[in-house]
């Protein structure tokens, strides 16, 4: 490989840290460019056999300031004070509602999420054995297994939920700003993702739960069962009572990542669905929640 080739593939490893800052959507079209010109660099280095430890150092630059999530699937600020169109959001369960200025707003009251009575083998008054039995059943679905860990609540539990069809491709960026109306640890939970089927209940999603500590899942359904495949037990700022962005990506290789602000929190491989999707869904588990943006980033099928 010619000298001066080299050296242009070196002083782009070394400039691009400093000259850019890293593609947070596809507006960045300056960084996203300069990117594009080093994967070209990259092959050209390849194919004329240059040093792999160089190589390799271009391709971490291009992973880390890479946005391959080019093209906007849907963008919803809820500013027209509806939801029923541009796009439109259907509601299955529940109650939500559209506050201008404010976005998208639901609440689910905990107090009707209170634990059942145990089953009778626990109690020391009366009781007939059927209730018992219901009491076990409860009790289970109350405290899911790991097996069920995730989702539990959309079928025992009140709940509101709403969503939209968008087609969506199996490498994603889902963002939202997300904002805490009320703190209340105890059963306080809220999930956001993508679904496929008319029963929307396949597909993955991002769930944040409030407690001590707060906790974010990404949680991969299928009929039937719900998976936790990766879960971040820790501080997040989220219940401070102020919006925060917060971001469900997915790459091509089953790569996914969890954002707060710009920071990273969880970052996994899953591969278990490898399938497009129909839309995006938002439920409410419990509590109140005001969902102000709503982006979806996909790629080129």
């Amino acid at each position: 490989m010619q000298i001066r080739q080299m050296l242009f593939i070196l002083f782009a490893a070394m400039m691009l840290p400093i000259g850019l800052a890293r593609a947070q959507s596809p507006e960045d079209a300056r960084t996203l460019e300069l990117v594009d010109r080093l994967k070209e660099v990259v092959q050209r280095a390849e194919r004329n056999r240059v040093d792999p430890v160089t190589v390799n150092q271009l391709k971490d630059l291009v992973r880390r300031y890479d946005w391959p999530w080019r093209i906007r699937l849907l963008s919803e600020d809820f500013s027209d004070g509806d939801f029923t169109a541009n796009p439109n959001w259907i509601v299955s369960r529940g109650e939500f509602r559209v506050m201008r200025g404010a976005g998208l707003i639901t609440h689910v009251g905990t107090d009707s999420l209170a634990r059942p009575a145990p089953p009778e083998r626990e109690r020391s008054g009366g009781g007939s054995a059927i209730e018992g039995i219901l009491g076990g059943i409860l009790r289970d679905v109350l405290e899911p297994g790991p097996a069920t860990q995730g989702s539990q609540f959309r079928s025992a539990l009140p709940v509101a939920e709403i969503s939209t069809t968008v087609g969506i491709g199996n490498a994603f960026a889902v963002r939202v700003r997300l904002l805490t109306r009320e703190r209340n640890p105890e059963n306080s939970r809220t999930e956001f993702g993508t679904y496929r089927g008319s029963e929307r209940d396949w597909g993955y999603r991002l769930a944040y739960s409030q407690g001590s500590p707060p906790a974010l899942e990404i949680v991969r359904l299928s009929p039937g069962r719900a998976a936790v495949v990766e879960r971040y037990d820790g501080a997040t700022g989220l219940e401070d009572g102020r919006a925060h962005q917060v971001e469900l990506r997915r790459h091509r290789d089953g790569a996914m990542q969890v954002l707060v602000d710009g920071k990273e929190i969880v970052r996994t491989v899953d591969k278990g669905l490898n399938d497009f999707f129909d839309g995006f869904t938002i439920v409410n588990g419990g509590g109140g929640y005001q969902f102000e943006r709503i982006e979806i980033y996909g790629t080129e099928r």
